[in-house]
C-alpha cells in the first residue's frame, strides 16, 4: 500500500512540477516523494513513476499532434519505430526519477 501512495505522490508531484519548469524538476518531485514516503522500494517507485508520467505524455502527445515530429526524431536517433523512441524516453526519465528518490532517501536514512 506504501508503494502505491508513493507511487501515486511522485506520479502528481513530479507532473504539476512539469508544467511549470524544465524537464529536469521531474528529479525534484521524484525527490519529494523519496524524501516523506521513505520505503524498501525507492528506486523502483521512483522509476516507474516517471517512467510512466513520460510514457503516457509522449504518447499522448503523439496523439495531438498533427505533424510526424515523432518519426522524424525517430529517424534522427536511428531508431526504428516509434514504440522504441518511447520506450527510451520512458527509460531515461524513469532512471533519473529513481535515481532522485534513491539519493533523498539515502540522505534522509544518514
Amino acid at each position: 500500500m506504501k508503494f502505491l501512495i508513493q507511487l501515486i505522490a511522485i506520479l502528481i508531484a513530479a507532473a504539476l512540477l512539469e508544467i511549470f519548469l524544465p524537464w529536469w524538476s521531474i528529479a525534484i518531485g521524484a525527490a519529494i516523494g523519496g524524501y516523506f514516503f521513505r520505503s524498501n522500494m525507492n528506486f523502483l517507485t521512483g522509476f516507474l513513476a516517471i517512467a510512466l508520467l513520460w510514457l503516457v505524455k509522449a504518447m499522448w502527445l503523439e496523439t495531438q499532434s498533427t505533424s510526424s515530429l515523432t518519426e522524424s526524431i525517430a529517424s534522427i536517433l536511428m531508431v526504428k519505430s516509434k514504440t522504441v523512441l518511447f520506450l527510451v524516453t520512458a527509460l531515461l526519465g524513469g532512471l533519473v526519477g529513481g535515481f532522485a528518490a534513491l539519493t533523498t532517501s539515502l540522505i534522509k536514512k544518514s
